[in-house]
């Protein structure tokens, strides 16, 4: 009788063991997923982000007026970043926010001339007070679109 006990507990912590070891490797394989995941994730955030420095380079980060030569750059630098936008928006939750984000830079680009800007700057008595100057509205569309792309 006491072989079958012993061969029972035996049996017991065997396929407890197995049953362990079987819920281990899912665990472990459902963590592996979620790390590849997260860092396809990752690279898509900061493939986005470098398209949009690498394509508003000179003209993004706001430093200084914006040269008359700048100006076409504006509208050119709109099929790209509607492609980087497409591109991330397999990878965000926000997608509607990044249309939205997109679709308002897209105006912005398109809108924006150096007549418009440097009247802005010459005529400051012509603003109501609760305006944004164009700097500083495409600076906060950029923005906008960097935090709708943030990392995990």
């Amino acid at each position: 009788m006491q072989i079958d006990t012993l061969v029972t507990f035996s049996l017991g912590g065997i396929v407890g063991y197995l049953i362990r070891t079987l819920i281990d490797h899912f665990l472990a394989k459902s963590r592996t997923a979620e790390d590849r995941e997260a860092k396809r994730h990752d690279e898509a955030v900061a493939t986005f982000r470098r398209t949009i420095l690498t394509e508003l380079e000179g003209i993004y980060p706001v430093t200084h007026v914006w040269e008359e030569q700048s100006y076409p750059r504006f509208r050119q630098s709109i099929p790209k970043i509607e492609r980087a936008a497409m591109e991330f928006s397999h990878f965000t939750k926000r997608k509607t926010e990044l249309d939205m984000a997109i679709k308002e830079y897209r105006d912005y680009c398109w809108k924006v001339n150096y007549e418009s800007v440097t009247a802005w700057h010459m005529y400051p008595s012509m603003r109501r007070p609760d305006d944004v100057g164009p700097v500083e509205a495409f600076k906060h569309l950029v923005e906008h679109l960097f935090s709708i792309a943030e990392t995990k």
